[in-house]
């Protein structure tokens, strides 16, 4: 392997590190920005490192030229670090022991753990930006939330720590039953509905295994009588500042309970979702969205200084309210377009460089 001592280093961790030829194309995307600042680009598997002063890692044969050739090279530990390992092994720890040697070292790494679903209603509340988000309420008992269905007459069941869309529960209040359905349980793809009881209601809840929330089902904007909601990414630039990277709309599948295009979504244009509903005579408040979301990503950044990139799934009420349905710290880069990606590498370049002077 070769030996790269040369320059300042922006280590990519991920566990889709090619064994020759190129990466994918955002990593090159990232390293052609990165040269602006005069940063060196390696990806590195951080699951597979047996020495933490020598990675194994993959970088470009010409730093100049990242849609060239990439080989296998022998590196110092980088100068700055964006973690970007799927979701469900970072829940899982796999990134641990890297983000504890960093922290060691003093080398700043992007993005911190960010809080879980009932974590961030409680750090929106301290806040005081909980009224961004819908009524939530921890599980606890059948009788609490049968209370809650006749609160609200529908209501989402979710787990905290989930992600896309899975274990994620509609429950409709109906006539003294309850109608439960779900688009992914429990890993698999396809509907799931039960019409309940109380007492069924309650074996429900004990199926369920680990911390779930309740909150308010939202009355969200249809076009063409499909539920919508918003994914808003931002990422931090070259100053730190918040940058909007997208706006992407997804449109549920009729009667679906999640817009996940796994589970029957479908990604629109924003310019297409915005003709549609206006030919419904309905508006979509785009201003109003990136507001929020911006507002809510200023205060992570205050509580959490090394966080670049966030994804807000953000919901249109009928009445033109703005709630944030849920974050997302680690966005599918699938949904964003040439343009947004452009620019997200162009600011995962900048905020890199701005972490190692700050």
């Amino acid at each position: 392997m070769a030996n790269h001592q040369d320059g300042l280093w922006l280590g990519i961790a991920t566990t889709a590190v090619p064994r020759h030829g190129r990466p994918g194309a955002h990593y090159r995307r990232i390293a052609r920005a990165a040269r602006r600042h005069n940063l060196r680009v390696c990806l590195f598997d951080p699951g597979r490192q047996a020495d933490w002063s020598r990675l194994s890692a993959f970088a470009p044969v010409d730093p100049d030229r990242p849609d060239g050739e990439w080989k296998p090279v022998s590196v110092r530990f980088p100068d700055v670090i964006y973690e970007n390992v799927y979701v469900h092994l970072a829940v899982q720890g796999y990134s641990a022991p890297l983000r504890a040697e960093a922290r060691r070292r003093g080398v700043p790494l992007f993005n911190p753990m960010l809080p879980g679903k009932w974590q961030m209603i409680r750090f929106l509340q301290r806040a005081q930006l909980d009224h961004l988000a819908p009524e939530t309420e921890a599980l606890t008992t059948a009788e609490a939330l049968w209370r809650a269905l006749e609160r609200w007459r529908t209501v989402y069941v979710k787990p905290s720590g989930g992600y896309g869309g899975v274990n994620v529960h509609r429950l409709e209040l109906l006539d003294g039953r309850v109608r439960a359905r779900a688009d992914r349980r429990f890993g698999r793809v396809r509907t799931w509905e039960r019409v309940m009881d109380r007492a069924q209601l309650a074996s429900f809840i004990r199926s369920l295994r680990g911390r779930y929330l309740v909150q308010r089902g939202l009355r969200l904007l249809r076009v063409g009588g499909r539920k919508v909601d918003f994914r808003v990414v931002l990422h931090r630039d070259h100053r730190g500042e918040w940058q909007l990277i997208g706006i992407v709309p997804k449109l549920a599948a009729q009667d679906g309970v999640v817009t996940n295009l796994i589970a029957g979504g479908e990604r629109w244009t924003l310019a297409r979702l915005v003709s549609a509903a206006n030919r419904e005579g309905k508006d979509v408040p785009v201003e109003q969205l990136v507001k929020a979301a911006q507002s809510i990503a200023e205060a992570l950044s205050h509580r959490y200084p090394t966080v670049g990139l966030v994804g807000f799934d953000m919901a249109v009420e009928e009445d033109g309210s703005v709630r944030m349905i849920e974050m997302n710290p680690k966005p599918a880069r699938s949904l964003l377009d040439r343009p947004m990606l452009e620019k997200l590498a162009a600011c995962q370049a900048g905020f890199a460089h701005w972490l190692i002077r700050r």
